[in-house]
């Protein structure tokens, strides 16, 4: 096995890492061996519900051999060297983000050490009514750059950059999102390999420069280093890298070779990249951070990111599906229904959430098998599965962030079936301004089964005792509530809050000792004068059980009285 040390948190992005085949094997050996257990319908309990979970095994051991076959071998490529400079133009796509952020990109984009270039912002804010349309105009002809605005938002971001195309004429095109910084060498890194006369996409990885800002970066950054880690690296062996909407050099001729950007589906990139796959061309991953981006501030942002991209990808399933693209290889073939069905994973967590909740109440059991006897079957294969998982990804996968994915179960859901009922969903422009607050109504789902698990498992215990069925039930939903933390955590500024709570209570208790606020034992008013060793003075005036006092020159001034 080849590991090279990551030493900061992007470099599992670049890094060399390859599995043990022998090992990888192994895992599909525990994957069949698993498998077998739930094809002894034997084991069934409640033909629904075991139905149910069977359901969601195949979708698991879908998605494990899925995640096998990318990283079968997912070495990074040698990279290639410069030698010709081919003329781009390069579009760095606004829809509303703030000038500074703008800014920021387009002052990167045009210091790149590449000598043919020419920079467009393509300006879709006043097609959608953004009253900082005129700012962004103003500031492409501050730094020299070409501004090119529409008057009706047609296509969205697709038809953005389509109306770009038609006023611009470079045989190649880079795409940066309006908060994505290219670095100074981007072109260089990336023009090499367009000397392939079929390549067609040179796609490399979206970096969250935010990632430490809070939980929710933190756990949509890794997220992203798994996908732009082992996952795009293996897909260069199969020719599979599609666009990832930002980041990315595309040649014009491929792209017009199928009509241009795909307007009619919200994550236009993947369509088209599968279309240019289609036709013959070929794509590439370049496996090194050459931009700087911006992971979503709050978790409103993160849900329209999420939804945006489940919608789209769920569209490739229900109406363009891949195993009926005939100019598509195998390997093609597997990797866009690999990627695409991640989101149906809403429909299977929801179903392994209730089916506990369900057994607990009713008592009515999916299986007939001890636990025990599951756990033959089930232990190798988790172990030997999160195993490669951390191996592939040199230990970086983290809990929060198979927690964020968890807790989207609901927006893919939506998503899916938005997608397979053709109701129509507007692309958002995930926001760019540093917002925080109160976003608890997308996790009420998570709060409302957590306070039903606990429910079901307290019904559980007076009903039936500690069965096993209640152990093993109750486990699972403490299980699932775990994950659904994700969303509760990210939704509310609870450490700002309990810090806010916790100032405000300093600031009494300081009041309180301001004022010099003593007990006392007797009800007699009394007036006193004391002396201090500083020679300060001060009166005082016994009320009651307290005695208030007012300083003249010292802070030991309240003496409590002996008689």
């Amino acid at each position: 096995m080849n590991r090279e040390k990551v030493k900061a948190p992007h470099q599992i992005i670049s890094a060399n890492i390859s599995v043990s085949q022998i090992y990888i094997l192994f895992c599909v050996f525990t994957i069949v061996f698993y498998f077998t257990w739930w094809l002894d319908f034997g084991n069934a309990g409640s033909p629904l519900l075991f139905g149910l979970l069977f359901i969601g095994e195949v979708y698991h051991l879908w998605q494990a051999l899925g995640y096998l076959y990318t990283i079968w071998d997912q070495r990074k490529l040698k990279p290639k060297v410069l030698k010709e400079f081919y003329p781009v133009d390069v579009f760095i796509t606004v829809c509303g983000e703030p000038r500074d952020v703008v800014e920021r990109t387009l002052k990167a984009a045009l210091a790149m050490d590449y000598p043919n270039f020419k920079v467009y912002i393509l300006n879709d804010s006043k097609s959608r009514n953004i009253s900082n349309w005129k700012e962004i105009n103003e500031l492409a002809k501050e730094y020299g750059a070409t501004s090119i605005t529409r008057d009706v938002n047609k296509g969205a971001k697709a038809g953005n950059i389509n109306n770009g195309l038609t006023q611009s004429s470079a045989p190649y095109f880079a795409v940066f999102d309006a908060d994505h910084v290219p670095h100074k060498d981007f072109l260089k890194k990336t023009m090499p390999y367009f000397e392939d006369n079929k390549m067609a996409i040179v796609q490399t990885p979206q970096y969250y420069q935010n990632r430490d800002d809070s939980f929710l970066t933190q756990a949509a950054w890794e997220q992203q280093e798994l996908f732009f880690g082992p996952i795009c690296r293996g897909k260069n062996r199969l020719n599979a890298t599609f666009w990832c909407g930002t980041n990315a050099v595309i040649r014009r001729e491929a792209l017009l070779d199928v009509g241009g950007v795909p307007e009619d589906n919200i994550a236009e990139d993947f369509l088209a990249s599968l279309y240019m796959h289609e036709k013959g061309w070929n794509s590439v991953y370049v496996s090194e951070v050459l931009t700087d981006g911006m992971a979503p501030f709050n978790l409103g942002d993160y849900v329209k990111q999420q939804f945006r991209w489940a919608r789209g990808s769920s569209e490739v399933i229900f109406h363009h599906n891949p195993l009926f693209k005939k100019g598509l290889s195998f390997g093609q073939k597997m990797q866009y229904l690999y990627s695409s069905s991640y989101y149906l994973n809403g429909f299977v967590v929801l179903i392994d959430a209730l089916i506990p909740i369900i057994v607990l109440f009713t008592k009515v059991l999916p299986v007939k098998s001890t636990t025990s006897e599951f756990m033959i079957y089930f232990f190798p294969f988790m172990f030997s599965t999160i195993h490669l998982l951390m191996l592939s990804t040199q230990n970086t996968i983290t809990f929060r962030a198979i927690q964020l994915s968890i807790s989207s179960f609901y927006i893919f859901i939506k998503a899916c079936l938005s997608s397979l009922l053709r109701i129509p969903a507007r692309f958002e422009v995930t926001p760019k301004a540093k917002e925080t607050g109160n976003f608890l109504s997308f996790a009420s789902l998570h709060f409302i089964y957590v306070a039903v698990g606990f429910i079901a498992i307290a019904y559980g215990l007076v009903t039936q005792g500690f069965a096993p069925s209640v152990i093993t039930n109750g486990s699972w939903i403490l299980f699932n509530i775990a994950f659904f933390f994700g969303f509760i955590r990210a939704a509310y500024p609870w450490k700002q809050s309990f810090e806010n709570a916790l100032e405000k209570l300093k600031t009494l208790l300081g009041l309180y000792k301001e004022f010099n606020v003593v007990e006392r034992y007797d009800y007699s008013p009394v007036l006193q004068y004391t002396e201090t060793s500083s020679g300060g003075g001060g009166e005082s005036i016994d009320r009651g059980n307290l005695l208030i006092s007012k300083s003249f020159g010292s802070e030991e001034n309240a003496k409590l009285k002996n008689d």
